[in-house]
């Protein structure tokens, strides 16, 4: 499944109409090297994920998040284990993560929860923009085929 600038257009719209309804004054937005504090402070859960175009269904007894810090570090909770990694955001939105990947605790979990934490660091690894909107991150590839949908916590 490859997106088009008018479908990622169609995505920015919909985060758009959501953010009027809960009233954000400054809709959705790419998030790019002068804008990345809007991921600052917040810890999102992750909601939905999809990875090369398969849809992983979220179990409700596994809580997955992510909070990006300033200085390029990136941490979050998987289902099992917890990760961190760095990151990089460009001038024109690129997100680029750390060439050595995701350094994760080694516990160990019930199988179908390790499987979607597996699927979510994959899922993680393979997206390059983020795209925040009031209390909603998302982070997609480029071709649309991943995308991983967030909540800010509390909300």
């Amino acid at each position: 499944m490859k997106t088009s600038v008018p479908q990622l257009i169609l995505v920015l719209a919909l985060l758009g109409g959501c953010a009027g309804v809960l009233g954000n004054d400054s809709g959705p937005q790419v998030v790019n090297a002068a804008s990345v504090e809007r991921l600052y402070g917040r810890d999102w859960d992750l909601k939905g994920l999809t990875v090369d175009g398969r849809q992983t269904v979220m179990d409700v007894g596994a809580t997955m998040t992510i909070t990006f810090g300033p200085k390029g570090h990136v941490a979050g909770f998987g289902g099992v284990n917890r990760f961190t990694g760095a990151y990089k955001l460009s001038p024109e939105g690129k997100l680029t993560w750390g060439e050595s990947g995701f350094a994760t605790t080694r516990k160990m979990g019930p199988p179908e929860i390790m499987d979607k934490e597996r699927d979510y660091l994959i899922g993680l690894s393979k997206v390059n923009v983020a795209i925040v909107a009031k209390h909603t991150l998302l982070l997609q590839s480029d071709d649309g085929s991943t995308v991983l949908s967030f909540d800010e916590t509390g909300y």
